[in-house]
């Protein structure tokens, strides 16, 4: 927050703050103390909470973080979905660098 928080003023638009979590049920007394952190003590305009969600074809469920099965089924036929810039998108239409950025991604554990 502190370091990132330096460029929005001085960005017309484009920008955001992401914060990947790397919690299937993060905490939300976490959530309340890191969004009024961002909204009141920095010049941070626009951002968003992100969960990697595994998606299962055979049974259905939606699950997070990613998975390679499924953990209720056991199933191989799963799709990942995250958020690439603004918005949720299916990880089989990413290109290999996007690809390799989700994996490298930090996660914040609340």
């Amino acid at each position: 927050i502190d370091l990132e928080q330096k460029f929005f003023p001085l960005l017309n638009g484009g920008n955001m703050f992401h914060v990947w979590l790397g919690d299937a049920s993060p905490d939300p007394e976490a959530l309340y103390k890191l969004t009024k952190r961002i909204t009141t003590k920095s010049n941070i305009g626009y951002y968003a909470y992100t969960k990697d969600l595994t998606i299962c074809s055979d049974c259905g469920k939606v699950t997070s973080p990613i998975f390679e099965q499924c953990p209720y089924c056991g199933s191989n036929k799963v799709e990942w979905w995250s958020r690439v810039t603004g918005y949720y998108q299916a990880v089989s239409g990413w290109n290999q660098g996007k690809k390799q950025e989700l994996m490298d991604r930090y996660r914040t554990g609340m």
